[in-house]
Order: structure tokens, then C-alpha cells, then sequence
């Protein structure tokens, strides 16, 4: 399971990403805020840190699984999701997002 195939799987069956999102852009705003009034990025490239944000998180979900996910089956996206049910990694994202907070 690639990055993008996690992504979308987490948007279908979750909204851990909505949640991780939401937080992101809450921090970027905050941080935003706190820069001089000249240096203050557009909404735009807000957006953008956040989306950057999302990214990596998905990114390091997939890596912590990828290393536990080996074998013959490794490659093949059922054996991803048996893994995801198994080890409730959802709930686990959920209830890790949830407590997330961004320091600045």
C-alpha cells in the first residue's frame, strides 16, 4: 500500500485525516499570526504547510506499517488491510489524533 492508496483508505473509513487536518491548519494559522504582519504567508501557503503536514503524517504511518508488514504477502494491498484490522491501527490513529496538539 502506497501513500496515496493509505490516504484514501483512511478518508473512507476514518476521519482521523479530517482531524489531523483541521489541528494542522489551526497550528499554521496560529503560527502565521505570530509572524510580522509582512511576513505573513497567504492563505494559500497555508494551505500548503498543511497539506505538507498531512503528507508526512500519512508518510510515517505507512513507513511504522511497512516495517512491520514483510513476507512473500508484503506488496499486496490485502495483506495491508488484514493488518489494519488486526492491529486496529484506525482506532489507534484516532484516538492518537485526537489527543495530538501542535506546539509552537
Amino acid at each position: 500500500m502506497n501513500n496515496a492508496e493509505l490516504q484514501a483508505y483512511l478518508e473512507e473509513h476514518s476521519r482521523v485525516i479530517d482531524t489531523f487536518r483541521a489541528k494542522g491548519l489551526d497550528y499554521q494559522n496560529e503560527k502565521n499570526q505570530k509572524r510580522q504582519p509582512a511576513k505573513r504567508w497567504n492563505e494559500n501557503k497555508v494551505d500548503r504547510a498543511v497539506d505538507k503536514m498531512v503528507a508526512e503524517f500519512i508518510a510515517s504511518i505507512q513507513v511504522k506499517m511497512a516495517f512491520n508488514i514483510r513476507g512473500e504477502h508484503a506488496k499486496e494491498y490485502q495483506t495491508w488491510l488484514t493488518f489494519i484490522e488486526q492491529n486496529e491501527v484506525v482506532e489507534g490513529l484516532e484516538e492518537s489524533v485526537s489527543e495530538m496538539a501542535f506546539e509552537y
